[in-house]
Parts: structure tokens; C-alpha cells; sequence
């Protein structure tokens, strides 16, 4: 009896009413837990989803898991990666794609239309093979990825609506070459498109083209190979640092250097941490305002039961374990809510372009029905529905989300813990209670 003393006083506290207010703050501090906990549990699902989706499009199309860049060298010929060190390269556990390419900056336009800003890639034509997590990203909607001929060229979808540009029409490149007193010329050179793609972000379909390597030789090098670097793609991204050591291992001395996506994209990889991190703390707010809610509730408990105290104490039961009593209690409230909010916020986040669809249904519901009254009025009434992600607006036709079990629990764990310390905050009142002086006058 003595160890379930504390834990069978505090199970009735939180199940019984008070004398005065009831349960309503007992409920309160639960419901506040609870929306705190599926609030930031969707927030940073959401927030998961939509980071994922930039990542996943900039290390499959962009920096690959692993790059080999000859070494950043002044006055010298760039090296080559010969066949052995490339089929070295291949023979690296859990390599699934060693990808040559070369990237340049240039303008792209189209007959009476604007010149616009792009980054060429310059990839081998058989890319799809060689690389089909990347071809599943560049989701082709018109077209094929054809660069067969040096002249062919594959462009973005936002880039072909902003160029009037189909499959089958002609673009010309305008870029920089090298000329042959070795000083850069300008140089404008025509391609024809064979596919359009969309990757689903939006600076890739709107400023990146693909060209093949001969064009880039042709381009960029005056016939001769343009410095390749070599995109490595794993299994696991983030297995990246053993295939980094031995990559690094293969390269001694041939003027090549490895580098992970994590050291290429560290710098947008460090905004999106403090932005996540940034989120949690504000919408995290909301449990520092339920851990006052529950020191004050507990707070004023402790005032209430001031002669169930007294006579506890004058029993001999020490002041701890009463103290442990209302400590569990706050632990029941955060425990409680920290269960409901979690499960809601994970129903939230699995099903969260539902429940948008649902309030566009309903707001667009009672447009319509403001639309026929104003009708039957002989009023004019519009024609636009209410979308809360307008593909107009957004560059994206639903929400993403994704939940780490860790960080849901994380959260959970955090509300209890909160309200776990304003129930111990609360409680330290009991020591000042004087069995004698309660008695006496109550």
C-alpha cells in the first residue's frame, strides 16, 4: 500500500470533481494538450513533406548522392577519369549509378519571344538507363528524353509554357565558348525539342534544359571533352558517408575529388533545419500557456484539499509522497492529452488533403448557396470556387505529408514532460501546510 499510496490518490483526484468547479479544468488542461499535440504534429508532418520533396528533387536531379569534380585547379588541362577508376567507381558497395555530366549557364529563346535564364545539363542520351530514379523524377509529360542528336534538347514544362514551346519546335542557346586566341566568344546555336518534363520543382522545370555531352563538346569545348563530373547515386542517400571514404580512397592522385550531398547542399540544408526548428518552438508555445493552465489548476487543488493534506501528514505519511500524488495527477492530464492529440495528428496527417478537400467543399457549398440567392435577387453573381491551394497560387496540386514516428513521440513526450513540471511546481506547496494549524481551524 505504502508504493500505491500516491498513484491511487492521484487516479481519483483526476477521475472525481471538484467541490467548486468540477472537472472543466481538468478537461481544459487535457483538450489544450491535445490540440497542441496534433497541432504540431500535423504543422511538422506537413513540414516533412513538403522539405522531402525539395530534397528528394535536388539529390536525384541536381547534386546527385555523391559528385567526382576534377580539383579546382588554375592554368593546368583539367584531368580524365579513366575507365578503371570509373569501373572502380561502379564497384563501390551499394553504387547503383555513376553518371557523367557537364553544366553551363546559358539563354534560351524561342522566335519572338523573351531570352531567358537556364542552367544546361549536359548528360549522356542514354540517362534513363543509366540513371532511373532521376528519369522518374523528370516525369516527361509531352515527348521523350531523346538526345540522340547533337541538336536535340529536353526542357521544363513551366520553361515550355513560358516559351510557347512544343515538342518539335526550335530553340537557340546563347552562351559563351571558348575562342581560338583561348578568350570566351559568344556563340548561339540552335536545338530542336524532344521532351518536356516536369519534376514538380519549380526552378528546375522552369530554368533547366538537357543537351547531350557531344553538343556540350561542341559547345563549351571547341570540339574537345568538356571537365566532366561524375554524379554517383546509392541505394540509401544516407549511407553516403562510407561510399564517400572509399571513393575518396580511389581517387588518390588523380586529380579528383568526392564530395556528399550533404557538404554540396549544406547551406539549404541548414535553412530548412532552423525553419523546422523554428516551428517547433512557436507552435511549441502553445504547451508553455497549458503548463501554466495546469500549475494553477493543481496549484488551487493542493489549496482545496488542504485538510486531506493535514490528515495525511498527521498519519506520518511523509510530504514527498503527497507531492508525488499531485505530480502523478499532472502526469494523468499531459499523458491523457498527449494520447488524444497524437492519435488525431497522425489521422490529420495521413488524410490531410481530405480533410482540405472537405472545407473546399464546404466554403464553395455555401458560395453556391449565396450564388443562388443572389440569382433568385436578380442579382449578378460570380463564377470562382474557392480553392485553398490554387494551382494559380501554389506550384503544387496537393499537400505533401510525412510523419517520423521519433518526432510524433518526441512531441507527445514533450507535453507530458511540460505538464509534469507544473504539476511539480504546483505541488511544492504542500510542505508549507501545517498539520496542527489545518486542523485547528478548518
Amino acid at each position: 500500500m505504502r508504493g500505491s499510496l500516491p498513484l491511487l490518490l492521484a487516479s481519483r483526484h483526476f477521475r472525481t470533481r471538484r467541490r467548486e468547479a468540477g472537472n472543466a479544468s481538468t478537461i481544459l488542461s487535457v483538450a489544450g494538450i491535445a490540440v497542441g499535440v496534433m497541432t504540431l504534429t500535423v504543422v511538422l508532418a506537413v513540414m516533412n513533406g513538403f522539405q522531402l520533396g525539395f530534397i528528394d528533387s535536388i539529390v536525384e536531379i541536381s547534386s546527385f548522392h555523391l559528385q567526382v569534380r576534377p580539383a579546382i585547379t588554375t592554368g593546368t588541362t583539367p584531368p580524365t577519369l579513366d575507365a578503371s577508376a570509373i569501373a572502380a567507381l561502379h564497384g563501390i558497395r551499394g553504387v547503383t549509378a555513376v553518371v557523367p555530366y557537364a553544366q553551363r549557364q546559358a539563354l534560351v529563346e524561342r522566335a519572338f519571344q523573351r531570352p531567358r535564364a537556364c542552367i544546361v545539363r549536359a548528360v549522356p542520351p542514354d540517362l534513363p538507363t543509366l540513371d532511373p530514379a532521376q528519369a522518374r523524377m523528370l516525369a516527361l509529360e509531352e515527348g521523350s528524353f531523346d538526345l540522340g542528336d547533337p541538336h536535340d534538347v529536353v526542357i521544363g514544362a513551366e520553361l515550355s509554357l513560358a516559351l510557347g514551346a512544343r515538342v518539335g519546335d526550335a530553340l537557340s542557346l546563347s552562351s559563351y565558348a571558348p575562342g581560338n586566341n583561348g578568350r570566351p566568344v559568344p556563340r548561339r546555336d540552335s536545338f530542336r525539342v524532344t521532351g518536356i518534363f516536369r519534376s514538380g520543382n519549380y526552378d528546375f522545370d522552369t530554368g533547366m534544359v538537357f543537351i547531350s555531352l557531344a553538343a556540350a563538346d561542341t559547345l563549351y569545348g571547341g570540339g574537345a571533352p568538356v571537365p566532366r563530373t561524375w554524379g554517383i547515386k546509392l541505394v540509401d542517400r544516407f549511407t553516403d558517408a562510407p561510399a564517400l571514404r572509399a571513393a575518396t580512397s580511389l581517387l588518390g592522385g588523380t586529380g579528383f575529388v568526392a564530395e556528399s550531398w550533404r557538404t554540396y547542399n549544406r547551406s539549404f540544408f541548414d535553412a530548412l533545419f532552423v525553419e523546422k526548428l523554428m516551428m517547433m518552438v512557436l507552435v511549441g508555445l502553445i504547451f508553455l500557456v497549458v503548463g501554466f493552465n495546469v500549475y494553477h489548476s493543481l496549484r488551487r487543488s493542493v489549496h482545496e484539499r488542504m485538510e486531506e493534506i493535514a490528515v495525511l501528514k498527521s498519519l506520518g505519511v511523509p510530504p514527498r509522497r503527497i507531492q508525488a500524488t499531485f505530480i502523478l495527477e499532472g502526469f494523468f492530464i499531459g499523458a491523457a492529452g498527449a494520447v488524444l492529440g497524437l492519435l488525431a495528428g497522425l489521422v490529420l496527417s495521413a488524410n490531410v488533403n481530405e480533410v482540405f478537400a472537405l472545407v473546399e467543399s464546404l466554403v464553395n457549398g455555401i458560395i453556391g448557396l449565396g450564388r443562388a440567392l443572389l440569382l433568385a435577387l436578380s442579382a449578378e453573381g460570380g463564377s470562382s470556387s474557392f480553392a485553398i491551394f490554387s494551382p494559380t497560387s501554389f506550384y503544387l496540386t496537393q499537400v505533401p505529408s510525412h510523419v517520423y514516428l521519433r518526432e510524433a513521440f518526441m512531441v507527445a513526450s514533450f507535453a507530458v514532460a511540460a505538464c509534469a513540471v507544473a504539476a511539480l511546481a504546483a505541488s511544492r506547496a504542500v510542505s508549507r501546510f501545517r498539520p496542527a494549524e489545518v486542523l485547528r481551524y478548518e
